[in-house]
């Protein structure tokens, strides 16, 4: 079969890719086909539609094999991460990361997905990183051997996409810690704040993923073989080592937010110390200042030719004893 054809598919009422596995063979299947593939009798059909098309949610509800559960979770607005059975299969909503996650409004996305032995349906309304990076495996040649082996292939994509974003925040936190310990504190508090926002964000949302793989794991339906657990296995374990990964890197950015803050407290505290000593020192020249300032008749020295030099010496004098009385007092 080409896998070029299959690698050109463009979307058709809502159907980003239909894809026929069996015997290690991938065909494409494109809309007008959907129904054939459907019939055959052996293999695994995979069909990814773009929820936003209207066509698309119309097949959905009208596809009479598809269970009620089935539909309400790939048609309805409920995001939160789960995978449970339904009928003979399992359905529920997984996450996948945008096309662009480094944008502010990006983040996480929806994968909606329905699995039974033959058949594998998934959706999204918006552009997502994984299901794509899997559209082009399967259409350049990978032949999944069950539904389950898809999915599970689909979480070793986005455990790549994670791992890849998780390494970039690792990355950025050296970076932070080597101007941390070169005292070059520019934006540095800006930077650790983007890379908590995004640890945190992943961790939001791979965290229930994690969870709700874990309890499916122990749910499966009666045509997954041991082969299926294993495989569903490889792909969690391989989601808990991100996951892992993601927790040292927030703890590590944590870490350098409190030292970044206490270098901040230190600097403020060495200012206003330093703030302190001279409003000390200066204080009683400005009193001195003060009093000769007033303009009344009395003042010492006032008639006296050398009487700017006499207040002079006595701030000076001052000063100095200021200076003593600090340094006695261990202050300065």
């Amino acid at each position: 079969m080409g896998t070029r054809a299959a690698s050109d598919i463009s979307e058709e009422h809502g159907l980003i890719c239909g894809f026929l596995v069996r015997n290690g063979t991938v065909a494409p299947v494109p809309w007008p086909r959907i129904a054939d593939a459907l019939a055959e009798p052996d293999g695994l059909v995979w069909l990814h539609f773009n929820l936003v098309d209207v066509r698309a949610r119309q097949w959905i509800e009208a596809m009479p094999t598809l269970p009620r559960g089935a539909r309400q979770a790939l048609l309805g607005q409920d995001s939160h991460f789960r995978l449970e059975p339904v009928g003979e299969g399992l359905t529920g909503v997984l996450a996948d990361l945008h096309h662009r996650f480094d944008d502010p409004a990006g983040g996480l996305g929806q994968l909606r997905l329905y699995m039974d032995s033959r058949l594998v349906i998934t959706a999204r309304r918006q552009p997502l990183m994984a299901v794509d990076q899997l559209r082009r495996a399967v259409a350049q040649g990978l032949a999944p051997t069950g539904a389950i082996d898809l999915i599970a292939h689909l979480m070793f994509h986005l455990t790549d996409t994670v791992a890849a974003e998780v390494s970039e925040l690792a990355n950025d936190v050296d970076d932070v810690e080597d101007a941390l310990l070169a005292d070059r504190l520019e934006d540095e508090g800006e930077k650790l704040g983007r890379i908590r926002r995004t640890a945190a964000r992943l961790r939001r949302h791979l965290g229930p993923q994690r969870t709700a793989l874990n309890v499916a794991l122990g749910r499966l339906p009666g045509w997954c073989g041991i082969e299926d657990q294993a495989r569903l296995r490889q792909g969690i374990d391989r989601l808990d080592g991100v996951g892992q990964d993601l927790d040292l890197v927030q703890e590590r950015a944590r870490l350098l937010q409190d030292e970044l803050s206490n270098r901040f407290s230190e600097a403020t505290n060495r200012n206003l110390y330093v703030l302190s000593i001279v409003t000390t020192i200066l204080l009683p020249v400005n009193l001195i200042t003060g009093i000769f300032g007033m303009n009344v008749g009395g003042l010492p020295w006032s008639g006296h030719d050398a009487g700017f030099l006499w207040v002079c010496g006595v701030m000076i004098f001052t000063i100095v004893a200021s200076l003593v009385v600090l340094h006695w007092r261990r202050l300065f």
